[in-house]
């Protein structure tokens, strides 16, 4: 059994675990980056074919991935059972983010907004993608539970507490 998913945000919200790196690539990493050293976020690329020019990915909480894997787990047997040796499930919102989105989320969740400036697109990047989930939620009865801003709010969180369960 595959499950599939991009864009995992957030923490364990006992803060137990959450981002291992320092200076994380991933968009919500590099806002709270741009947020902690009071610089701009680069939104790349504004021209994009989606609702509002930028691009489009699907930001799914890490707990409710979690939640799907235990799902996985206690279904497996039933779900691969007789001829289905293999299956592929996507774990996803459905429905995606835009980068401005994620933007407007992150400053709902701080008190401090940060600002944004608009940037080219960057070599080799796609108007975006997001899941069909159907299938996770027939199989698995899995839908996600938890917001982008949940998933914004523990990330910010376990900044903090990273600092001093990993240290380097």
């Amino acid at each position: 059994m595959s499950l599939r998913y991009f864009n995992p945000v957030g923490a364990d919200p006992q803060l137990r675990t959450g981002l291992q790196l320092k200076r994380p690539s991933h968009a919500l990493g590099v806002l709270i980056q741009a947020h902690q050293e009071g610089r701009p976020f680069p939104v790349t690329g504004t021209d994009y074919p989606t609702r509002d020019g930028s691009g489009i990915r699907d930001y799914v909480h890490v707990w409710d991935l979690a939640a799907a894997h235990i799902a996985a787990i206690e279904r497996f047997d039933s779900i691969l059972s007789g001829s289905n040796r293999s299956i592929a499930i996507n774990l996803g919102t459905g429905s995606g983010t835009t980068v401005r989105e994620l933007c407007a989320a992150f400053n709902n969740v701080v008190s401090t907004p940060l600002a944004t400036v608009d940037t080219d697109r960057r070599p080799g990047d796609v108007a975006g993608a997001y899941t069909k989930s159907d299938r996770a939620t027939e199989l698995l009865g899995w839908t996600p539970k938890l917001s982008l801003e949940d998933g914004i709010r523990s990330a910010l969180n376990w900044m903090p507490v990273r600092d001093e369960l990993l240290k380097d």
